[in-house]
């Protein structure tokens, strides 16, 4: 159930229709559209449930409210026989049916009372009322744009680019930040008045009036001071509880649900307790070729097979050529309708498991909840670095003990070293702008934007606090984008354990030191993982699931690189200073370029890319 579009304001069935194809791979089983005058709405089904009779829209009773959905409620199972009990009449075994029945239960408070990852449109004929919600952690997108009186949303951007009188102009703005963050945070988008609905918030519509959007739930990452004092193996019997308990959610499916497994913690773990639970089940690895594989991806692919073979798996991998690279960019880019410069991996690995099954568990969000980048590295020792200048005492930096003046170099608050992270500063990004492209964003500021970030966190804990940051911005605009576009790209629903909303309310709340211990990062989870897995896996470096970019581009790609950024691709926009960017290419293809180089030469290429793609 994958894919939704619609209007509230005015009845427009053929513009619905028309947004709708668009997002047909989202949803390649079925695809309907309900209207009357002052609604209408569409959904493209990818059938996971009740396959026979899951059609949507659906409705109550007497048809006065109309419900679609893109995603999966895992509470199904809890809210049917209440529904039932309470006198409500459901036909079908379909999650989506309980959403009209739920919105007469509770109106717009509907979104508190479901627990999944969705992205939700309803309308009720009496009231003339829209609502539109989107999940607590921002697994399922949806987007908005209001002209006039009417109110037109969609999954994906690429459906309200099709509208009639929709005008593609660059949000500046939206396009300075993706500069710097590789992505465009929301609620912006590339698209000048187009916007995304946050995660865990809804927006409600009538007629005439302007639309309301107001977040329904939040995660407090406040330390619990009951979790401070329960000693660490209590504390690794209740995630090893939860994290079971999110696995077992995630099955629930009328259809064979498979697994990325990459060879880490997060993804193995995930997969060592659903075969513990269900017996035989699917699992996928991505590996790549000889010329492009490193010593750590031999190691993910070596451990891939062991839990593969440990718990009896039915085990594929599929292996991807660089030479691939330039042609599958712009069809990934074709995935985000806007920029984009983060992971592409899984658009690979989610094209292999599609053959296979409609349903995959990743390891997505263990990283974000506890603490694995170089940010989440660096929040203790930079919070701790005072003292340690005092006393000398090496444990307050790990692990950057052999580097104290790495971390001199950043001193300063969180959020001011946070934005040194960023793939560009602002005087440096703004030096490789056309003049008036410059006069045009001053006063705008990514940096200012991360501090703004930072001023509304709830958490003390300096290791809290960081993850509190990326967890509400970096991680759904980017780590959970890529989830969902390059799956989807294949009609594939990924769902993560590690999202279960106990699951996260728990960790959020554990004190930094519980999950980096003396630089050891994701303690607690890997004291977890020591009951599954042998020492040997659980202590080894992590690789991240990446494709090797860096090298590729330093390589071969150098002629792609250059004939993208040259200064008659860049004339067609003059948004930047051709002589400026191809310096920052010349550098790039000096003795002692590194990763950040790269970084900063992939988002221009990534940006004109797309430009060409959607503009030019």
């Amino acid at each position: 159930m994958c894919g939704i579009s619609g209007t509230f304001g005015r009845g427009d069935r053929a513009i619905t229709e028309t947004m709708l194809a668009t997002l047909r791979h989202r949803g390649p089983d079925d695809g309907h559209v309900v209207h009357s005058e002052r609604f209408a709405l569409g959904a493209r089904r990818l059938a996971i449930l009740d396959l026979e009779h899951g059609r949507q829209p659906m409705s109550n009773e007497d048809g006065s409210i109309w419900a679609c959905e893109n995603g999966e409620l895992y509470n199904y199972p809890q809210l049917r026989p209440r529904l039932l009990q309470s006198g409500h009449q459901l036909h079908t075994t379909c999650d989506t049916e309980l959403l009209p029945h739920l919105y007469e239960e509770h109106g717009a408070s509907l979104p508190e009372h479901i627990d999944g990852m969705f992205a939700i449109a309803v309308w009720d004929e009496k009231t003339q009322t829209g609502l539109l919600a989107r999940d607590r952690m921002g697994k399922k997108p949806l987007y908005h744009w209001h002209t006039g009186d009417v109110l037109y949303f969609a999954s994906e951007l690429k459906a309200l680019l099709t509208i009639p009188g929709f005008t593609r102009t660059i949000n500046l703005e939206a396009m300075h930040h993706f500069i710097s963050l590789k992505h465009v945070p929301h609620p912006q988008t590339i698209f000048k008045d187009v916007y995304m609905l946050p995660p865990a918030h809804r927006l409600t519509f009538r007629p005439g009036e302007q639309p309301v959007i107001g977040r329904y739930w939040d995660v407090d990452f406040t330390v619990d001071p009951e979790l401070d004092g329960q000693p660490e193996e209590a504390l690794t019997e209740e995630l090893i509880r939860l994290l079971g308990q999110g696995v077992k959610r995630r099955l629930l499916s009328d259809v064979p649900v498979g697994f990325f497994l990459s060879g880490g913690l997060d993804s193995s773990l995930s997969t060592a307790m659903a075969a513990e639970a269900t017996g035989r089940i699917k699992t996928f690895t991505l590996t790549y070729a000889n010329e492009s594989t490193t010593p750590g991806k031999e190691q993910d692919r070596r451990w891939a097979r062991w839990v593969a073979e440990k718990y009896g798996t039915e085990h594929h991998e599929e292996t991807i050529e660089f030479s691939n690279y330039p042609d599958n960019l712009k069809k990934i880019l074709g995935c985000f309708d806007e920029p984009f410069a983060g992971v592409v991996s899984s658009y690979f690995l989610s094209q292999l498991i599609a053959r296979h099954v409609k349903v995959a568990l990743s390891g997505d969000g263990a990283d974000e909840l506890f603490g694995s980048y170089l940010s989440h590295r660096l929040a203790q020792p930079m919070a701790q670095f005072p003292e340690y200048q005092r006393t000398g005492n090496a444990d307050l930096i790990r692990p950057f003990e052999n580097r104290p003046e790495y971390l001199r170099g950043l001193l300063g608050p969180d959020w001011e070293w946070r934005a040194k992270l960023l793939v560009f500063g602002e005087d440096e990004k703004r030096s490789l702008y056309h003049p008036d492209l410059r006069r045009e964003l001053d006063g705008t500021s990514t940096a200012d934007y991360l501090k703004t970030t930072f001023a509304r966190l709830t958490a003390t804990d300096p290791l809290n606090r960081i993850l509190e940051a990326e967890f509400k911005t970096i991680f759904p605009d980017q780590v959970l984008t890529y989830g969902d576009r390059l799956s989807m790209a294949h009609s594939l629903e990924v769902r993560t354990a590690y999202l279960d909303t106990d699951l996260v309310t728990f960790v959020a709340r554990l004190p930094g030191r519980v999950k980096i211990k003396l630089g050891d990062t994701k303690y607690l989870l890997k004291q977890a993982a020591r009951r599954y897995f042998p020492a040997e896996m659980v202590d080894r470096p992590k690789e991240g699931f990446l494709m090797p970019v860096t090298q590729w581009m330093l390589g071969d790609l150098q002629s792609y690189v250059r004939d993208t950024l040259s200064p008659a691709r860049l004339r067609r926009h003059d948004l930047f200073d051709a002589a400026k960017v191809g310096a920052l290419v010349d550098r790039l293809y000096r003795p002692g370029a590194d990763y950040t180089d790269v970084n900063k030469v992939l988002a221009f290429v990534v940006f004109q890319e797309w430009y060409d793609l959607y503009l030019a």
